[in-house]
């Protein structure tokens, strides 16, 4: 697949995972509680005022209703999202005469602060930016904007988030952070006490320094589900397809050696299989090796200067590694320990390049059956 086309990819949509029950229950709960804000705001505070923080609060039953899991949606976040986010609209609505700049400043100083708070919710924003540019009405109400509309607002969706998302069987709200809590025990469910714990994610989560939608228990139970679904697709011998790389570079035969070298680089590998005319691989393209026996970097230098115009086919190794992507990996390991091979060309039942199956690919599978030999061990003994 080339860059282009994977590019474009990326623009479209995951597939839907969310069945239509539980869309249509997302949908009935945030139309109550926008409702519910609405009559709360033309009761308390008629006009246009109202019509805009019922805007924010729209966003915020997108998260509650729509991604009950999230931890953006839990009841902190909400109510101290918005109403820290409405403090700091309000100063700088008070506080800095341009308009302009009191509008970007709120949006960025409300995330500042509900990222310290540990209350990131992003219709705060909205909030905030409500408090600049909400018009007379907003201004006029000072710090009681906190009270009203912003706090009555979050409650109404707070309310309603803990009466319809606790209707269905299986949906908490607020989120039970841990896998075991419905059985009142501080131990983890039996199968979470493999190696990778909700404690693991939380440090792997501390680490990448970014917010992360997703609780550590979520995480933990997204982990043993697609361990549960490996160990489906494991139950039989592991195959060489199963590993491979596929989106692999590949030249053809009369390509000349800069452009193969310029396309190397571009992707900071350094090989590549050599394909025919009729898209047969007839060779492995490696620069890299060729220079290892050149004794110094002037004759390295003169061997690329003199390689520069040729094609491929006329400097790549003539016979490298070459497999069937239905042969197990089991196999795969003697054959790559007895060629001393770095690197090995997956063939499909036509002959044509498959993928790419490297020794780092082979260390990783090796370390995963590991981990997951040694993770089904402890799940048995403890059963």
């Amino acid at each position: 697949m080339s860059d282009s086309s994977s590019r474009w990819r990326d623009w479209l949509p995951d597939p839907a995972t969310v069945s239509w029950p539980e869309r249509l229950r997302a949908g009935i709960g945030g139309a109550l509680a926008i409702l519910l804000v609405s009559l709360f705001a033309a009761t308390l505070m008629p006009g246009t005022a109202g019509l805009l923080i019922a805007a924010s609060m729209g966003a915020s039953a997108v998260i509650v209703f729509g991604l009950p899991t999230s931890p953006l949606g839990q009841p902190w976040p909400l109510i101290g999202g918005h109403l820290i986010s409405a403090l700091v609209g309000v100063l700088c609505q008070r506080l800095i005469p341009e308009p302009h700049l009191a509008a970007a400043l709120a949006v960025g100083l409300a995330i500042i602060a509900m990222l310290a708070c540990r209350c990131a919710h992003p219709p705060g924003g909205a909030t905030a930016l409500t408090a600049v540019i909400g018009g007379t009405a907003i201004h006029e109400l000072g710090f009681a904007y906190l009270l009203h509309p912003v706090l009555s607002g979050a409650s109404a969706v707070l309310l309603m988030g803990l009466l319809l998302n606790n209707l269905l069987p299986g949906r908490h709200y607020p989120l039970r952070k841990h896998l075991n809590s419905k059985h009142g025990a501080r131990d983890p469910a039996s199968q979470a006490r493999g190696p990778v714990r909700e404690v693991d994610m939380a440090r792997a989560l501390a680490e990448q320094d970014v917010l992360v939608d997703l609780t550590p228990a979520e995480l933990e139970q997204l982990y043993l589900a697609a361990e549960r679904h490996a160990a489906r697709r494991m139950a039989g011998p592991l195959l060489c397809a199963d590993i491979a790389s596929r989106d692999v570079l590949s030249l053809a035969h009369d390509l000349p050696a800069s452009d193969a070298w310029r396309l190397l680089h571009q992707r900071d590998i350094g090989s590549a299989p050599v394909l025919d005319a009729a898209g047969r691989v007839i060779g492995l393209f490696a620069p890299g090796e060729m220079l290892q026996d050149a004794p110094a970097l002037e004759l390295a230098q003169a061997a690329l200067e003199h390689w520069h115009a040729k094609p491929v086919s006329q400097l790549m190794q003539r016979s490298p590694l070459q497999i069937a992507h239905r042969l197990p990996v089991a196999e795969l390991l003697a054959q790559m320990s007895a060629s001393e091979a770095h690197l090995c060309i997956v063939l499909d039942d036509a002959g044509r390049l498959y993928g790419l199956i490297s020794q780092t690919d082979l260390l990783v599978h090796l370390f995963h059956q590991q981990l997951f030999a040694t993770q089904g061990g402890l799940a048995a003994a403890q059963n």
